[in-house]
């Protein structure tokens, strides 16, 4: 099958751990996901895919507090967190090899019933 892009998500409120990321998250709900990455083959870059696999998420995630980290500097990948209601939680830096980098912790609160 011909992969245009995929999205990997990853159920648990562990994650930042696991990513060996500052914690400045008080009260951590239960139900979490975090989109681990979204990848678009350059060639399809543009179309909509990466839109389509961050609404599968929702869908299936509907309930779950969500969390993303985001390059500030990826344009694309904010814009299309920030148009599916996520919003900057903090942001912090990375030192990866010899290079240090800002990475950005959204959320998207799943909407309550009243």
């Amino acid at each position: 099958m011909f992969q245009r892009g995929y999205i990997a998500v990853y159920e648990g409120n562990d994650f930042l751990e696991l990513e060996k990321f500052p914690n400045k998250i008080q009260n951590m709900p239960d139900k979490v996901a975090y989109i681990w990455e979204v990848v678009t083959r350059k060639e399809f870059m543009g179309r909509g895919i990466a839109k389509k696999l961050l609404s599968y998420v929702l869908d299936k995630f509907e309930n779950y507090t969500i969390y993303s980290c985001v390059d500030p500097e990826n344009i694309p990948s904010l814009k299309l967190h920030e148009k599916n209601g996520f919003k900057e939680l903090y942001r912090f830096l990375k030192k990866e090899d010899k290079k240090t980098s800002e990475h950005m912790i959204l959320v998207r609160i799943p909407m309550l019933e009243i």
